[in-house]
This record gives structure tokens, sequence and C-alpha cells, in this order.
């Protein structure tokens, strides 16, 4: 799990809800939790939903994961680099429409169709690597990254 799926789950934790308006989440974000600027957590609603972690409709915001499943460390407080390092399933993702020629909607529902035939028992990024795999993408520049974020502790 990184740091920015953390963020993107904690303004649904904070309120309890499946959903909330895009003013909720922004001001869990900045005012709740103290964890960023108002205009940085547009950007990180803008990109959430560009990755297809939110979904939009008339009720408001809500997740395409299992807010549930994500639980957000004690004292967790996201770093500087959030803003402004792309996530690493954002790269994985580029690599992988460079590759293919498809667009970032049809590589995130393979993704997302890989996770859920493994149980969801991979984090997104893993099943994000499995398919660049199958469709025969280079990727292995992205291991090392995907390794430190998988295992941050290990040397």
């Amino acid at each position: 799990m990184n740091d920015f799926l953390y963020v993107v789950a904690a303004p649904f934790k904070q309120h309890a809800a499946k959903s909330i308006s895009i003013k909720d989440f922004e001001f869990a974000l900045s005012f709740g939790l103290k964890w960023m600027s108002p205009e940085n957590a547009s950007k990180m609603r803008d990109r959430a939903l560009s990755l297809h972690l939110l979904e939009i409709n008339e009720n408001g915001l809500f997740p395409t994961f299992d807010i549930e499943k994500v639980e957000i460390p004690r004292g967790f407080r996201p770093s500087e680099k959030i803003f402004h390092e792309r996530p690493l399933i954002e790269q994985i993702m580029a690599m992988i429409a460079a590759c293919s020629g498809m667009d970032n909607r049809n590589v995130a529902a393979l993704i997302s169709r890989k996770q859920e035939k493994l149980g969801d028992l991979v984090d997104i990024e893993v099943a994000a690597l499995l398919i660049a795999k199958e469709i025969g993408c280079d990727i292995s520049r992205i291991y090392p990254k995907v390794l430190d974020e998988m295992f941050p502790n290990m040397e």
C-alpha cells in the first residue's frame, strides 16, 4: 500500500462513509487532517480521479477500492514527495499504455480485473506488473521502485 492510497482513503474513513462530496473530501485532507493545502487537496482528488481510484456521480465522490482493506498506519502523515512524484501505480500504468497503445481507462480496467481475479491478495502495483508482463512490456526499470515501496525497510 502506498501513501497515495492512504491519502485517498482517509477522508472516507474519517467520515465513515462510502461516498462524500468533493468539498468534504478536500476539507478532510486540508483542514480535518491538516495534511495539505486546499490546492493540494484538489490536486490529490484530480489525480485519484484520473487513476480511477475515485469516481464521481450525483452523490459525490466514491472510492473504486475497498476502503475497509486500507489500514492507515497510526500517526501517518504523507511525505512531501507525494505532491511532486507521480504515484508508482501511475508510472506503471503509463508504461503499459505506452507499450500497448491502450488508454489509461482500459489499462486501469485490466489491472482491476487482474487484482480481483487474484482475490485482492496482491497490491495494485503487483497486479499492474503482472498485466505489463502478460502484454510483453519491458518494465524491468520499475522493479527497484516497486520493491522499495512494497518492502521499504529491506536493505
